[in-house]
């Protein structure tokens, strides 16, 4: 019989890359920029209790904010989300959108990312359309020719009034265009979408199978419940 103690098995882990990009302009001040915050800081616990049942899987999190420009929240180095915190945010002039992508955009090459790991997550919250439209378009389509910006799980919510959102340039960010776009109108809404959007894509992506980059398949999310598609009751409406 052996006299060896037996080993604790361990589970390999292989990396699940998310990253927030949130909207600061000045259009966001006031009870948008509060309700943003307070949801992301709700979400957190969230996605961590959720991929407690994928000990195989290690979240890194960073967040690009953006206005004028495009810059670290957190970041640029990823945190493992045990350790992750989300600073409060202000606002501050425009919507250069573009900025963003190509910044997330720079860190999901395939010489940044781990050679095995899940699906990158990008959530892109935004109440307004592009500063500058066409920068928009070839900011995104360069991000969907990156083989990790193509199979990573992409959700965007709008927030605010509808003929304030630009519908068309959001869905054009989603992995599933043919998706209803997530539209909050008021504070309940937001704090609701970010929380489920932030926590189905995760598990969607941790729940399906690790891949080097080069896969086709696209990971599918759950339809969102009836209380994340709400509809504004004329209440504390942005």
């Amino acid at each position: 019989m052996s006299s060896h103690p037996t080993m604790p098995f361990e589970v390999a882990r292989r990396q699940l890359h998310f990253l927030w990009l949130v909207d600061y302009s000045g259009s966001m001040q006031g009870a948008k920029i509060q309700a943003l915050n307070q949801a992301i800081r709700e979400a957190i616990p969230e996605i961590r209790a959720a991929v407690a049942n994928h000990p195989e899987v290690e979240v890194l999190m960073r967040a690009i904010r953006f206005s004028d420009i495009a810059e670290w929240h957190v970041g640029p180095d990823p945190v493992p989300l045990d350790q992750f915190t989300w600073p409060i945010l202000g606002t501050d002039n425009y919507t250069n959108t573009a900025m963003a992508l190509e910044l997330a955009a720079g860190e999901l090459d395939v010489a940044k990312m781990p050679r095995r790991g899940f699906p990158p997550v990008l959530l892109l919250i935004s109440d307004g359309e592009a500063s500058d439209a066409g920068r928009y378009r070839a900011a995104l389509q360069n991000l969907l020719t990156l083989p990790w910006g193509k199979r990573a799980v992409r959700i965007a919510i709008g927030i605010g009034q509808d003929h304030q959102i630009n519908e068309r340039e959001l869905r054009a960010f989603n992995s599933d265009v043919e998706r209803p776009l997530l539209r909050a109108h008021n504070v309940a809404e937001l704090v609701e979408q970010i929380k489920w959007a932030s926590t189905a894509a995760t598990v969607a992506s941790s729940a399906g199978k690790s891949a080097t980059g080069q896969a086709t398949q696209n990971v599918l999310l759950p339809q969102a419940p009836a209380h994340v598609m709400l509809i504004p009751n004329g209440g504390d409406v942005f």
